[in-house]
């Protein structure tokens, strides 16, 4: 248990290391930049390295139409949205707010355009590599280029890859990265396995059995799911939002450092369980909060 907690410690300072090394190197390219003579010496910069992105990112973008799949398997570096046909929710982190993202968002609504799979990537950068092979779509891409990548813009948040499920009832989805977002929205499966070094996952409209969803640093969102759930994060938080009474769940909550509210309780606790089914909701955090809502009539939970 002692080794375990040690090798925790490790990853969580390895974590914040990267992340404070990327966010000086960033400050000190920008004020270089700069003092070289401003915005175009930064362009010059970003052609010639694939590592550093200073406006919005132009990528080569691609519509492909494959065979029929009822299952899905990615991995790779890469933020990658999973639609099924007729999703009428949103997904934040996969599809934004800009022009070519509406116009993407809006074909999801549309059945003739369910089975394509769109894909995009960085001059410079490998395509990601998308067939169906047995039945089962598989994707894998190393697009997020080499493992240090600085990003100063803050308008390009659309996936790299987004599936447009042809049939909203799946078998098996099984996504790994080791970087980017992973978004999830309408659609019926079996089995749903979400696994994420860093990055963040969220999940809408998504009824299945066995669901599980884990990342080492980031946040899970999860927005009217119904099965057996499980989500596990190491560093960040995670939210539940259901539309159903919480009688409908059996509920375990636990958060190593850091707090578990339910309904708006005003209590601090760093655990809670309830009885009932026949969903099953299990969630834990070793470093983060945990905010869970059912429907109910307002009133705050006692914990």
């Amino acid at each position: 248990m002692q080794q375990k907690g040690v090798k925790s410690m490790r990853k969580t300072g390895r974590f914040f290391a990267v992340c404070g090394a990327v966010c000086a190197l960033g400050i000190i390219l920008t004020v270089a930049g700069f003092a070289m003579g401003g915005a175009s010496d930064m362009e010059k910069i970003e052609g010639n390295h694939t590592w550093f992105n200073v406006g919005p990112m132009h990528k080569e973008t691609d519509e492909i139409e494959l065979g029929e799949f009822d299952s899905i398997k990615a991995d790779g570096n890469m933020d990658i949205a999973v639609i099924g046909s007729g999703f009428a929710g949103e997904i934040d982190s996969a599809l934004g707010e800009d022009t070519l993202e509406e116009e993407w968002i809006e074909k999801a609504y549309n059945e003739d355009f369910a089975g394509k799979v769109m894909i995009r990537w960085k001059d410079g950068e490998e395509r990601p590599e998308v067939s169906v092979e047995k039945g089962v779509l598989v994707i894998h891409s190393n697009s997020a280029g080499p493992e240090t990548e600085v990003n100063l813009s803050t308008e390009d948040s659309m996936a790299d890859v987004v599936v447009f499920c042809g049939e909203a009832k799946l078998k098996n989805v099984d996504i790994s990265t080791d970087c980017g977002d992973i978004a999830v929205g309408g659609i019926e499966c079996e089995n749903l396995n979400i696994s994420n070094d860093a990055g963040d996952i969220e999940v809408s409209s998504v009824t299945g059995g066995k669901m599980m969803f884990k990342v080492d640093a980031g946040d899970i969102s999860m927005e009217n799911c119904k099965g057996d759930i499980t989500a596990e994060v190491h560093t960040g938080d995670i939210e539940f939002d259901a539309a159903v009474d919480m009688s409908q769940f059996q509920v375990s909550l636990q958060a190593g450092a850091g707090d578990v509210q339910v309904n708006d309780a005003t209590e601090e606790v760093s655990e809670f369980s309830h009885e009932g089914g026949p969903n099953k909701l299990t969630c834990r955090t070793d470093a983060g909060d945990i905010e869970v809502d059912f429907f109910n009539t307002g009133e705050a939970q006692e914990l």
